[in-house]
This record gives structure tokens, sequence and C-alpha cells, in this order.
């Protein structure tokens, strides 16, 4: 089974990416499985239903998410669908936890696969999650293993990915980082868990980790105190890596990178 996951999009520039570059990507690689995170898929930040349904029109199954969920307002009514996860260790006594499931179940080919969106202890998200490392411990317990087990853990340090990882190696089948729109060299199979530190991002190519970079150089230059995460409107990139698991043991046989250039 092959299954594609796509990192961050961002923006215009990763819709049009994703538009031009996923058709292609699914036809030449056998796809059966299309995931993205979408947290920051409408002008940078949350997902709306225009571009929800857009991306599902260009191929997108299964939608992820992360800190930048819960912009816009309609993003309710997103959570409400059956190929949408937020994330899973949400403080039980907030509002935001009330909408949506922190993990999903869903066939392909025959095969039960779970997905599941965590937030990290070191993304910043108003103290909106708990820790994700004995909540998710207590998932595994109270849930029954399925097939195939895909993790997308948002979060900011690729040390506590690389905790996160090291924790839960064999206990599932893929950790995916995203949230901080670099796509890592360290892609690698550990004790039959697929693993990258950072799927990458899907955007402008030529800003600042995807936004535009006026405000933000002002801000690293001593000019400002804060910057302004508009999308960049440069030539897109498109980041996802290729998992690919084997039919009769569902253990990953491969996790290959995708780092696609717009042609300048």
């Amino acid at each position: 089974m092959n299954i594609l996951f796509i990192g961050d999009i961002f923006g215009k520039s990763g819709r049009r990416a994703i538009k031009n570059e996923l058709p292609k990507l699914i036809k030449q690689n056998n796809i059966d499985c299309v995931i993205a995170n979408a947290e920051n898929t409408t002008h940078g930040r949350s997902l709306s239903i225009k571009h929800y349904n857009e991306l599902k029109s260009a191929g997108v199954e299964y939608f992820t998410f992360g800190n930048h969920t819960w912009h816009l307002e309609e993003v309710l009514d997103i959570l409400k669908n059956p190929n949408v996860v937020r994330p899973l260790n949400l403080d039980p006594n907030i509002k935001e936890s009330k909408y949506g499931n922190g993990s999903i179940t869903f066939k392909v080919k025959n095969k039960t696969i779970r997905l599941t969106n965590l937030l990290g202890n070191t993304v910043e998200c108003h103290k909106m999650q708990t820790n994700p490392f004995p909540l998710f411990a207590q998932f595994l317990k109270v849930n029954k293993p399925t097939d195939i087990h895909i993790v997308d853990l948002h979060t900011e340090t690729t040390s506590e990915k690389n905790a996160f990882f090291l924790t839960f190696a064999s206990k599932v089948n893929a950790i995916l980082g995203t949230h901080t729109h670099v796509q890592s060299a360290d892609e690698k199979i550990y004790k039959d868990t697929a693993y990258i530190t950072d799927v990458g991002m899907t955007g402008g190519s030529l800003g600042v980790i995807g936004a535009e970079p006026e405000t933000i150089l002002d801000m690293f230059m001593g000019k400002a105190e804060r910057f302004r995460l508009a999308p960049s409107k440069s030539k897109y990139q498109f980041n996802a890596v290729l998992l690919q698991f084997d039919d009769k043991t569902n253990k990953p046989l491969a996790i290959k990178r995708i780092y696609i250039y717009e042609l300048q």
C-alpha cells in the first residue's frame, strides 16, 4: 500500500501546488490514500469550507490540523466530517475539545487505517493542549490496534519529535512531524515505525517558512517587535513523504521524501 502524506499546505501557493502536482503524483506512484496537514491552507490560518472542497477535488482524502485549527469559525463545520482529524490532546475543559475527533479510522483496500493528530508541548497554542506523551500512551492502551496507524505530531522542536518517536517506535506504523515547515533529511524506519522529523511545507518557496518576508525581516533586524503571518506569493514548493507498507505484514517498507519546486 502506498500512502502520500503532504506537509503543511500554506496559502494560495500551497493550494496551487496541490492542484498542479497532486494528480500527477497519484498516477505516477500508484497512491492508494492521500493525507494532508491543512491547518495553514486559508491565508495561512485554518481551513475554509471553500478550500476544503477545493483540496478534496484535487485528490486530498484525509486532513490533519494543528495550532491554527480554530482561527476560522467555519472550521467547526469542517471538523464534523469523518475524514478530518484535529489534535487529540486538547484540554477537555475547553470548548474546542467538543468539536471533531482527534483520531479516526477508515478503510483502504480492506485495511483499517487509524490517523491520529497530536499537538506537542513546545508549540504555542494558548495552553489548549495537554501533554501528548502520557495521553497517547493511555490512548494506545484503550484502543484496539489497527492494520496501520499514522501519527501527525504537530510541534515546534526537533528534540520533542525525536523523543516522541523513540517513545512510541514499534507501537505505531508511522510518526510524521509537522509545523516547522522545513523538510528534514532524517527519514528512517526503526522498530517497524517510519519516521521523519518534519515533512515540510507546501507553499511559497521564497518566503520565510512560507510567509511573506518583509515584516518578519523587520522583527529579526530589531525594527519591529512582531511580524505579520501573510502567505508568500512566490513560486511554490511541494513537500510530502511517500509511505509504502507491506500488504501482508502492514510493516513500513519505505519512506521517501518528495520535494518539488515550481519552475522559477
